[in-house]
């Protein structure tokens, strides 16, 4: 197979949008994004014969101190559907010997890091022996509801109390609708601030937020959704939606008036939407793995977590986060000192 380098927006996002669990992430729109904050973007493809897409992966450079950094694939590589378990691996591996020989890619680069869109229990050797594991960039794990059944099947495969809930938010007079113009969007870089100083998380800046979504809405793929009670705005969530898919997020909610249960109306209008639509699969954007001895569990996830498991739906667990070092022993003392540091 060959590789090549993709600089058609069309041929991009047709092989991107086409595959199951569409990931946005290595989507020509966020890439572009990605540009507008100052990171270099490369694209390659490895085609056979009849110029047929095997796997595709978008690059984005990130430096760090004294010139140097790292290529991060972030929800990528993409492969093709029609590739088996054990061609998926043949291919991943041949990617990397080839991407090898890209200058660019290897230039005051000490390592690259990749979040392959594979679940696990995909045969051994997917991921080459010289990566090694690393926290997670993106969720290597979530929940995913398939987006087919009717709106009555949907409700029965939810929790019980995650029904009640929804119906009580109705009976509460709870309304939801999509955002529109600035004072929505500033609703929810509020609601955000206040979620994250009363649940203890970092997030991004503001900022970078709403840069995130000005971006994204002119080509269609960000949406702003509030619920609302008695005039005041109390949860609020970003949807991404390319491919097949929509995936929440970011999502915040207030302090005020938690009995009525607003985040509850608030997914279930986003996934009778996204239904509406005609999207295949509406993502949670990260859970917990089914299992505590994960190298990715975190324990500050339950909550999240049970939440979102309450709509039903399939978790998936993705191989996760891994990093191929370029320059062995500046890799080894970068962690060396993050160790220290933590």
């Amino acid at each position: 197979m060959n590789l090549v380098e993709i600089t058609s927006p069309d041929v991009w996002d047709a092989f991107q949008a086409a595959q199951p669990f569409s990931a946005f992430p290595q989507s020509w729109p966020w890439g572009q994004f990605r540009v507008s904050r100052g990171c270099r973007i490369k694209r390659f493809a490895l085609l056979d014969d009849v110029q047929r897409i095997h796997v595709a992966v978008q690059l984005e450079y990130r430096e760090r101190k004294f010139g140097f950094g790292y290529w991060l694939a972030a929800r990528g590589p993409v492969f093709s559907a029609h590739l088996s378990d054990t061609k998926r691996r043949d291919v991943m591996r041949e990617l990397c010997e080839k991407l090898s020989d890209v200058v660019d890619l290897k230039t005051k680069t000490v390592f690259w890091r990749m979040e392959p869109v594979s679940e696990l229990g995909h045969p051994d050797g997917l991921v080459p022996l010289s990566f090694r594991r690393t926290s997670a960039m993106n969720p290597a794990s979530t929940r995913v509801l398939d987006l087919a059944p009717t709106e009555e099947e949907l409700l029965k495969q939810m929790h019980e109390k995650t029904r009640y809930n929804i119906r009580l938010a109705d009976r509460n007079g709870v309304t939801v609708r999509r955002g529109n113009g600035m004072a929505d969007l500033n609703a929810f870089l509020t609601l955000m601030d206040e979620t994250a100083a009363r649940d203890g998380f970092v997030q991004h800046a503001g900022s970078y937020l709403a840069a995130t979504y000005n971006a994204l809405a002119p080509q269609g793929m960000a949406t702003i959704r509030l619920a609302e009670h008695g005039g005041k705005i109390l949860a609020a969530n970003m949807e991404i939606s390319f491919g097949d898919t929509v995936t929440y997020l970011y999502g915040s909610s207030s302090s005020e008036s938690r009995n009525v249960m607003a985040p509850y109306a608030l997914h279930w209008d986003a996934i009778r939407d996204a239904k509406k639509r005609g999207f295949a699969i509406y993502d949670f954007w990260g859970a917990n793995p089914d299992w505590k001895g994960s190298y990715y569990y975190k324990d500050s996830w339950e909550g999240i977590s049970r939440f979102k498991r309450g709509f039903g739906g399939r978790q998936i667990n993705l191989v996760g986060t891994w990093d191929l070092p370029l320059m062995p022993m500046v890799y080894a003392i970068m962690h060396l000192k993050r160790f220290f540091r933590d």
